[in-house]
């Protein structure tokens, strides 16, 4: 992945760091390799090319806007991954690395 993230709230920065260092929450990720793989129990490949997957829609989302803060919201489905407390509350920031 080429792109780094930066999760701020309130001017603190929470997350900063390759988009593949996201926590990720554990059942989305199931229900994830279970569509793409019918894999209830993903061995670390299935689960890689799955937080790989919602990086890419999430990089789809906000490419257009590099470099810029974003304000999240709870109605942005392509952070819903993301295990983060929180995260509606945050400004992203996306970068090329």
């Amino acid at each position: 992945m080429k792109y780094k993230m930066i999760l701020k709230k309130d001017d603190e920065i929470i997350f900063d760091d390759r988009l593949i260092h996201l926590p990720i929450k554990k059942e989305i990720l199931k229900q994830k390799t279970i569509e793409m793989f019918a894999d209830s129990d993903p061995c670390i490949i299935h689960q890689t090319y799955a937080i790989e997957t919602f990086c890419d829609e999430l990089v789809s989302r906000f490419k257009k806007d590099l470099d810029q803060e974003i304000k999240l919201s709870d109605d942005i489905d392509e952070i819903k991954f993301i295990d983060i407390e929180h995260i509606d509350q945050m400004t992203l920031i996306l970068r090329r690395k």
